[in-house]
This record gives structure tokens, C-alpha cells and sequence, in this order.
């Protein structure tokens, strides 16, 4: 295993962590062109279960140093791993709508410009742990499927539909004329999210400190806030992410 560095160009990236890298690998989905483990890993721990995985596809395994491996991936949580392969495919609208057709119930999220890359990940960990068909975010003001928002997914991401659309509002008026449900979590509204309706069906979250956009809102058939005792109203989105699907995982 020889030691060297190869920057990103525009058709490839550089992912990190021992589970986005191990999703990655395990999905399928994404072309690797290269592994990168940190020098003196532990035999038979994931470094090695990730390199035995890489054998197996003819994907070539360098070492670094943690040194190294901080400036490949302007990180220091990479965990001794990272890889460089083809950029994340996002699913496009019109498939997705075909593609979950045939499901009685599907649940999708649309994300009214969630930025943190972290919440953006946790949100996308939460969804495929409670099978969410999709997750749908805006191309701009938005986090997209980064490095960092595969790390805090934990990989998730490698196993769930992402799509990336133009406009939120038009694409929620869109669904809603598919026969889906849209439901927006705001705080302040005044009924309570105590279950998921039935048929397919849409939670939209807003973005961080701002919520979901008026015209985005409009879109939306119902309003509701998830009922909470304290006195602090605010949840972080990826917390209230978590907590509405598991409402909706009841129905």
C-alpha cells in the first residue's frame, strides 16, 4: 500500500468516517477510486474489514498518516478512514413519485432549508432508521449530501433516496396534486402532530432559527406543532425530525 494524496477534482469527492465509507462500499452506488486508512490500524478492526471490502471490488488501498488524512479531508473526525469516489446521485422528482406508486403508504420529508450540515445528516440517519421513502431539499440556501453531512449520517445517506429539487413550494403543490398529505411542523401552530393520516403523506421541517417559509406553508394542507410539556418551545429540526417521524411510524 503505497503512501500518497490525491485532491478531489470536479467529478469526484472525498468522503470520511468508518461508516459512510463502509456504507458506500456496502451500497454500491457510488464509483470508488480509492481507500485511505491511517498507518498502524488495528488488525481485524474496521480498517481492516474496510480494506478486505475494497479487495474484493479492485478498489486500491493507500496509507497515510492522520496528518495526512486531516488536510484530505479538512477534518480531524475522519477515524483513520476516508475514500475517494464518484459525487452522490440525487434521485429526481419524477422518479421518485413513480417509483413509490405502487406503495400504499409512503412517507416522504422536504426540508425548507435546513443549512447545518450535521442537522441535515441527523435528520437523514433518523428517516432511513424509520423508513422514510425520501428526503427532498432545496438546491440552494441548503445543505446538500456533503462529506460532513454523510459523517453525521452515519452512511444513511448511501441507503436513502435524497432529492434535490428547484423549487420547495412548487414541488410540495406538486405532491399534494399526486394525492399526499402535507403536513408542516411549526411550533406555534395550534393542532397538535399526534399521528401520521393515512394514505401517502409529507412532513415538511423549516430551517434552522427561521421555519418553514410562508409560500412553502401555504402549500402545505395542515399545519401542527409537535405537543410538548416544558417551557422551552424550541426543538433543534433534527430533533424534531427524529421525534415526528416516530409519531408518524405509530399510524
Amino acid at each position: 500500500m503505497k503512501r500518497h494524496h490525491h485532491r478531489p477534482g470536479r467529478d469526484k469527492e472525498i468522503i470520511f468516517g468508518v461508516n459512510p465509507v463502509m456504507e458506500a462500499l456496502r451500497a454500491g452506488k457510488r464509483k470508488f477510486h480509492r481507500l485511505y486508512v491511517k498507518g498502524g490500524f488495528k488488525p481485524g478492526g474496521p480498517a481492516d474489514i474496510l480494506i478486505e471490502m475494497a479487495r474484493e471490488k479492485g478498489v486500491p488501498t493507500v496509507t497515510n498518516t492522520g496528518e495526512e488524512l486531516n488536510r484530505l479531508t479538512d477534518s480531524d473526525g475522519h477515524q483513520g478512514v476516508a475514500a475517494l469516489v464518484s459525487p452522490y446521485e440525487y434521485e429526481k422528482l419524477d422518479d421518485a413519485i413513480e417509483r413509490l406508486r405502487s406503495k400504499p403508504f409512503p412517507t416522504l420529508i422536504a426540508l425548507d432549508s435546513v443549512q447545518d450540515p450535521r442537522n441535515f445528516g441527523a435528520i437523514i440517519r433518523s428517516a432511513e432508521a424509520f423508513g422514510v421513502d425520501g428526503i427532498i431539499f432545496p438546491q440552494d440556501r441548503a445543505s446538500t449530501y456533503t462529506p460532513t453531512a454523510a459523517k453525521a449520517s452515519a452512511g444513511a445517506g448511501e441507503r436513502m433516496n435524497l432529492i434535490k429539487v428547484v423549487n420547495l413550494a412548487e414541488t410540495i403543490r406538486k405532491i399534494s396534486d399526486e394525492g399526499y398529505h402535507c403536513v408542516a411542523l411549526e411550533e406555534d401552530a395550534e393542532e397538535n402532530f399526534d399521528k401520521a393520516p393515512e394514505g401517502p403523506f409529507v412532513m415538511v421541517f423549516g430551517g434552522e432559527g427561521v421555519g418553514v417559509r410562508p409560500l412553502v406553508k401555504t402549500r402545505c394542507g395542515h399545519v401542527a406543532k409537535i405537543p410538548m410539556k416544558g417551557e422551552i418551545g424550541s426543538l433543534n429540526v433534527s430533533v424534531a425530525a427524529a421525534i415526528a417521524l416516530y409519531i408518524a411510524s405509530l399510524r
